[in-house]
């Protein structure tokens, strides 16, 4: 009878487990292992990606946990569904502990204290399988320390609630005789009381790394070292806690044979099926007689009217579609619950939209939740939700709302109070290992400094684990004085590479709510963040794995800016814009697009976006959409951005591969940009149904369902040559829809970002002093730092002031100029540096009463101390009253009463020589950044220009191929996964931007020139494509300069 480990802990057993779920199956596999058991501590994260792993090779899923019960720990199974939800919510009570009384104090306390009580385990007993737990467990403990007479009765008490559902458990790893001897008195005391004893080996790693990857993980939970850990006896003495083999297991327990048979026996007890996981959907609350199909129909319709004035036939064809998929696969609660959402929302004046695959929905289109109308643009429904079944189980829709960022949190609670605690909680995400992180926890564990670590780390952003340890082995190492070929070294080295994709922490979903009918800790476990939200212990993976509805309520700082921007022009003009009503395909808007001034817009202001506007030239709503989803890695893997352009262009004729393809691609210029366009091609060509068509794009995203991909790309090839198509051309497509498939975007998606990004560019064209306004008080967001978005809006002519205590406000805000139609924009008390939020707070709230009159005013009723007041005074925010930064400071230290020897009691009888020039352009950047007085290149500029280096606004006049010298702040880095290596550097100067690509070979060459350098000098190649323009660099130094406070955006 075969061995089966029922007591494997992966890495979602935080800080102790050293293997994915995913590797324990396939190591399990590897050993023959027809079942095998998982108990992560207080945790079930890790269950469903370790069922379908499990399932997959063949190998039943025994699923448990392991909880600290009255401080003792022991391992609990699930033998049916009954039993899933008693873990489920055993888990949740650990984590959360109870929904009565629950508060946010109480629950964060627990944090890292999971624990339930026996009470609470007798209460929800049922459909478990008790395992004593290990050495310090109950039984074990208490027949160490009272003798056998005393674990009777302890045991008696496990008998009584468990009956026939319990084991005692006895582990053994070669540590000695004490254990051994544990081991004895635990089978007889087993035998002595009619309780089945069973053997557990307990893995938390797979193999020599993973042991100290286990080692490593415990000293960080015990903040100390490996070296101090070892020495306090806090690591395992050997490395026996990993998962055997079966001959392994056979030999450690000759003789004892019954405990490996009992696991087997105990297997087979247990049953677990992925759909006892999905929570029932909340209930929509009704009026008397009406159910939940009937009352969507009425909304929808009542809703259809409003947008269209009367129902058309296609419009009422699509509504009966729709809804029957709806009624059918029983998803009206989850519509309803949406359109709730997005009501409260606008009825609070929150701006929000919908957006992702649910635009292509009529029926979300008519609630209010999405804006585009999917009738008029032929969007294709299926792409958000259909019939076909994944992995055996019906696919959740997904709808996505956007709400303005600042206000989100309005809409959270309004979700928490109307399910309450107990039904409402947002999905986490399970962070991995990365580079950094992974560098971090090693080098901490193994003793370097912290400067070390920190050195390293900021130098393996946006690698893995293992790419981060070929690095250091390779040069990184050497070139930092790190000798990666000593002991430490080479653990160092090992430490990284066992760490690649071991999940580290859990963080919260940017808003995806799951909401149940029921208890949903019995469904999914739930646990508190340290901010006293609750989230489950299943990332959105895992439930869109099992199709359990997410509802996902975004913040969106776009979003943010343009209601802000438009609260501003009415407060100055009286007129109030919406967003669905600005002018369409205005000409002065898209004559601003397509020069490429969309610095501040939403998702076209990229280096690559306006690169490509500037060849695409948007000149339509349409185009926008369009321009939205080129710039993905699918069209660009799938080299699909030029031929549009020049098509766009009419440079390159716009031809079809097939007829058929026509009506499909005649938009795009003949060309595949959407997902839904793969879809239609599918059914046109391949006679793919529409849920078979969505079940292919599916299986292109996914390479675990490779087999499915290619044979559904088989038999679309077979339907397009024999509809006609030749052979080389099906050929052709298929592999261009397969590389494009993966990171395609849904055309619905791209409709609703374009109405955004429309609207930030009619502002921006129209209201620039508005707009920026709206920028800066929902940053952080977007692509580009304040700083650069107040230089942007400088040179096309806004006014912008500095912060200043008497005229400005906490936010940003619009002053009169000399023009009514042009006012100047004050920058707020909230861009001044080293201010906490309260101390912000306590100088709005003294201001309330009065204005203030002076520096001393300020202080005295705000009660500032010190070095809050020499915060306001370096940011200029008392020149009202002391013009000049170093006369206020003096002031400011008067009237706080400093008694530092040399602080003035009175005031100066002496003229302070006051900063200047660059000077006061790098104190902007150090107090608040963002320079009212200039660019940090412009003193740089006399110096430059002597050396014949030229300045973005001179580069109209060198010659395509031409030698070029260029200087400037580095705004971004990017490091696409696309671009094979290279890197691209956008500078900024005083007049604009130019753009640098450093190639893969340089760049390695470079690295630390390229990637640390604040101010930059490149020689290189100018290039020219039509009104793109290009610096290819060719050598790189470092531009000696004042030390900037600034930091560079990077990407990947």
């Amino acid at each position: 009878m075969p061995y089966v480990e029922l007591r494997a802990h992966s890495a979602f057993s935080f800080g102790s487990g050293a293997a994915t779920p995913e590797a324990l199956v396939q190591r399990a596999s590897e050993m023959c292992y027809t079942a095998l058991g998982l108990t992560d501590t207080a945790d079930l994260g890790g269950v469903v990606r370790f069922a379908l792993e499990a399932q997959s090779r063949g190998i039943q899923p025994v699923i448990g946990a392991e909880l600290l019960v009255d401080g003792y720990p022991a391992a609990f199974l699930v033998r049916d569904d009954e039993g899933y939800r008693n873990l489920a919510a055993l888990v949740t009570r650990a984590r959360a502990g109870s929904w009565d009384g629950w508060t946010v104090r109480a629950a964060v306390a627990r944090r890292g204290h999971p624990s339930i009580t026996w009470a609470d385990l007798r209460e929800r007993s049922a459909g478990l399988f008790a395992l004593t737990g290990p050495a310090n467990g109950e039984i074990a403990s208490v027949l160490t320390r009272g003798g056998p007479q005393a674990a009777a009765g302890a045991l008696a008490r496990w008998k009584e609630v468990f009956g026939t559902r319990l084991a005692v458990e006895v582990q053994l790893h070669n540590v000695g005789g004490t254990e051994a001897a544990l081991a004895g008195a635990l089978i007889e005391l087993a035998g002595a009381n009619g309780v089945p004893w069973v053997v557990c080996q307990a893995p938390y790693y797979l193999d020599h790394d993973g042991r100290l990857v286990h080692d490593t993980l415990t000293a960080l939970r015990a903040r100390t070292t490996l070296a101090d850990a070892a020495e306090r006896g806090l690591l395992h003495p050997n490395g026996e806690w990993r998962l055997r083999s079966q001959s392994e297991m056979q030999q450690l327990w000759r003789g004892r044979e019954r405990g490996l048979e009992q696991s087997w026996l105990i297997a087979s007890q247990c049953e677990f099926q992925l759909r006892w996981v999905r929570p029932p959907l909340p209930r929509f609350p009704l009026p008397s007689g009406q159910n939940e199909d009937g009352f969507l129909e009425a909304r929808v319709r009542e809703g259809a009217m409003e947008r269209w004035g009367k129902i058309g036939e296609r419009e009422e064809q699509q509504i009966q579609h729709e809804l029957g998929v709806i009624q059918r696969l029983k998803f009206a609660g989850f519509f309803l619950v949406m359109w709730k959402a997005v009501r409260f929302a606008r009825a609070q004046g929150i701006l929000c939209q919908g957006r992702g695959s649910a635009a292509n929905s009529v029926v979300a289109f008519c609630l209010g939740i999405t804006a585009v109308d999917p009738v008029k643009h032929n969007l294709l429904f299926e792409r958000f939700l259909s019939e076909a079944r994944i992995d055996g189980l019906t696919e959740a829709p997904d709808i996505d709302v956007d709400f303005e960022a600042h206000r989100r949190e309005e809409v959270l609670n309004y979700i928490y109070r109307s399910y309450g605690r107990e039904h409402a909680a947002l999905t986490c995400v399970a962070q991995v290992y990365h580079a950094p992180s992974a560098i971090q926890d090693a080098m901490r564990a193994l003793g370097y400094p912290a400067e070390t670590a920190s050195i390293f780390s900021k130098r393996l952003h946006r690698y893995d684990p293992a790419e981060g340890a070929d690095m250091l082995e390779r040069d990184l190492g050497a070139r930092f004085g790190l000798d990666t070929s000593d002991a430490r070294g080479r653990a160092l080295l090992a430490a990284m590479r066992a760490l690649d994709d071991l999940p580290r922490m859990r963080s919260t979903h940017p808003g995806g709510f799951v909401l149940s009918a029921a208890p949903l800790g019995d469904y999914i476990p739930v646990e508190p963040t340290t901010m006293g939200r609750t989230i489950l212990q299943f990332d959105k993976d895992d439930l869109d794995a099992v199709g359990v509805p997410k509802f996902d309520f975004l913040g969106l700082g776009g979003l943010s800016a343009v209601r802000l921007a438009f609260d501003a022009i009415e407060q100055r003009t009286g007129e109030r814009m919406e967003l669905y009503d600005l002018p369409q395909d205005d000409p002065r808007t898209f004559g601003m697009i397509s020069r490429g001034e969309t610095v501040g817009t939403f998702q076209i202001e990229s280096r690559a976006q306006i690169a490509s506007i500037l060849q695409t030239r948007p000149e339509r709503l349409y185009d926008l959409v369009v321009q939205v989803a080129l710039i993905r890695p699918g069209p660009i893997q799938a080299r699909f951005v030029h031929p549009y352009t020049r098509r766009r262009r009419g440079l390159e004729e716009v031809s079809f591969a097939h007829p058929s393809l026509r009506p499909i691609l005649e938009r795009t210029c003949g060309i595949p940009i959407f997902q839904e366009q793969a879809m239609a091609i599918a059914m046109a060509l391949g006679g793919f149904s529409a849920a078979e068509a969505d079940e292919l794009r599916r299986a292109m995203g996914h390479r675990r369902k490779l087999p499915k991909l290619v044979a559904a790309l088989q038999r679309l090839r077979a339907g397009l040559v024999a509809r006609g198509m030749n052979a080389e051309s099906a050929d052709q497509l298929i592999e261009e829809l397969h590389s494009f498939a993966n990171y395609g975007f849904p055309e619905s998606h791209a409709w609703s970002f374009a109405l955004i990004a429309y609207a930030t560019s009619y502002l921006k064209a129209h209201y620039p002093a508005d707009f920026l306004l709206g920028l800066l008080n929902s940053w952080p967001m977007g692509f580009y730092p304040p700083a650069t978005l107040v230089h942007d809006a400088r040179r096309s002519g806004v006014e912008v002031r500095g912060p200043c205590l008497r005229d400005g406000d906490w936010m940003c805000t619009l002053e009169a100029t000399g023009d009514p139609e042009r006012p100047a924009v004050r920058v707020g008390w909230n861009h001044i540096r080293g201010l906490s939020k309260r101390t912000l707070q306590c100088i709005r709230d003294a201001r309330i009463g009065s204005p203030f009159a002076g520096v001393e005013d300020v202080i005295h009723r705000a009660r500032l101390a010190r070095t809050e007041a020499l915060q306001l005074a370096r940011a200029g925010a008392f020149e009202a009253w002391e013009p000049g930064r170093r006369q206020a400071a003096w002031e400011a230290l008067r009237a706080v009463g400093d008694v530092l020897p040399l602080a003035p009691a009175r005031r100066l009888p002496f003229d302070v020589q006051e900063l200047e020039g660059d000077e006061l352009i790098f104190l902007d950047y150090l107090a608040t950044g963002i320079s009212v007085h200039g660019h940090p290149m412009e003193p740089l500029r006399p110096r430059l220009r002597a050396a014949g280096v030229s300045s973005s606004a001179e580069l109209g006049s060198v010659e395509n191929g031409g030698p070029v010298i260029v200087a400037g702040l580095v705004i971004a880095r990017q490091h696409p996964e696309t671009a094979k290596g290279t890197v691209f550097v956008l500078l900024e100067d005083e007049w604009g931007f130019v753009n640098v690509i450093v190639p893969a070979r340089l760049y390695r060459e470079n690295h630390e020139t390229v990637k640390f350098s604040p101010f930059l000098v490149v020689e290189g190649k100018f290039e020219r494509d039509g009104p793109v323009t290009n610096v290819v660099g060719r050598r790189f130094h470092r531009l000696a300069a004042r030390e900037v406070a600034f930091r560079s955006r990077d990407f990947r």
